[in-house]
């Protein structure tokens, strides 16, 4: 049986990131990745936004890792030529009765450290932003976009510079843990030990974490899918900065906005609905067109009805139907008995944001 010192089950731009900082540790890293390349789900089917940390309950880990996320990320993109755009956002009421809301963010995003947030009159946000219509909101100079892609590559080669193995197309079947060494199984027969593992399988993370023995009901590491649609306009091919509206009451989204991309296009999305069984499809359903186009038409002044399907991913949700918050799970399990198999599970938005402080503080808690 084959040996390294770290397994990491996953390459998504959290799993590459934690691959990246763990390699300045550790000699031996191999990630499996079941798919043939990097970041096939939610790493590369998402908004591409830089954010700030703004949303989030005071001294969360999604509030936390976002915020310290956000000036990793840009120095990062700004050392290694990733594409990105700090071109900001503004988080917009359309009506009266959405003001409490923006205070509410505003003082939130204060308490949690953001920088710069500050509200804004509509006037201020028309003029930079002429396609929208705005009473008021809060003005995040911190958020922005990004090519996720081209970060993710750019772990990759780092990672593999530093002697990463990458073992794509390879499914982990099975984990064992015996006289304190993990045993790493692939479907196709292939066995590794490791000292440590790292569970960044996102949306297939509750059943990694259940192959190690864990009890993912009673954790509370059940994950449910939640889809979430793009459209594009051909009367509306680019805008200014982002615009996001107030988040769902049910905390379920942040809202229909604008997805800028960094050669200036735009679409728009996501909405956000349960799946009714976890298994990946990334097939549009023009059945929620109606709604989408509604909640564009309360912020959005050009002719949006020939909006067309562009794109969806899938968010990985610690959260079920009708509940509130839930937080990033990243833990180690060693009071179950499984020291150093760390678990990151429900690492939806803002996990890309906060993919390198996820990576940090993952390496943070190796024992």
């Amino acid at each position: 049986m084959e040996r390294c010192d770290v397994a990491v089950i996953g390459a998504g731009a959290v799993g590459l990131a934690v691959a990246l900082e763990l390699s300045k540790r550790y000699k031996s890293i191999v990630v499996f990745e079941k798919e043939d390349s990097f970041g096939r789900h939610t790493s590369s089917r998402n908004s591409e936004t830089v954010h700030s940390g703004i949303y989030y309950p005071h001294g969360s880990l999604k509030a936390k890792l976002s915020l310290h996320g956000n000036g990793l990320l840009y120095s990062f993109m700004r050392d290694n030529n990733v594409s990105f755009n700090n071109c900001g956002k503004y988080i917009i009421a359309s009506s009266k009765d959405e003001i409490p809301e923006i205070e509410r963010l505003f003082a939130n995003g204060i308490k949690n450290g953001v920088p710069g947030v500050r509200i804004a009159q509509g006037s201020e946000i028309e003029e930079r932003e002429p396609q929208v219509r705005a009473l008021s909101g809060v003005h995040v100079p911190t958020a922005g976009i990004m090519n996720s892609y081209e970060l993710m590559k750019r772990f990759e080669t780092l990672a593999k510079e530093n002697g990463v193995l990458f073992a794509y197309r390879t499914c982990v079947s099975g984990i064992e843990r015996k006289n304190g060494i993990y045993g790493i199984c692939s479907d196709d027969g292939y066995t590794i030990s490791a000292d440590i593992v790292v569970n960044c399988a996102g949306l297939f993370s509750d059943k990694v974490a259940a192959l190690a023995g864990i009890d993912t009901e009673s954790s509370g590491y059940s994950l449910s899918f939640c889809k979430g649609e793009y459209y594009k306009s051909y009367n509306v091919r680019s805008m200014n900065m982002l615009i996001y509206p107030v988040p769902s009451p049910d905390g379920k989204s942040l809202g229909i906005h604008n997805r800028l991309f960094t050669d200036g296009t735009v679409a728009f999305g996501p909405n956000a609905y349960y799946m009714e069984q976890n298994i990946p499809d990334y097939s549009m359903n023009d059945s929620n067109k109606k709604e989408f186009l509604y909640s564009l038409s309360l912020f959005m002044k050009p002719d949006i009805s020939d909006i067309y399907p562009y794109d969806c991913g899938i968010r990985p949700k610690l959260q079920r139907e009708g509940e509130k918050f839930r937080d990033f799970v990243i833990k180690n399990e060693a009071e179950s008995g499984l020291k150093n198999f760390i678990n990151l599970i429900g690492i939806e938005s803002p996990g890309l944001t906060s993919c390198l402080a996820i990576a940090e503080y993952v390496s943070g808690i190796i024992i």
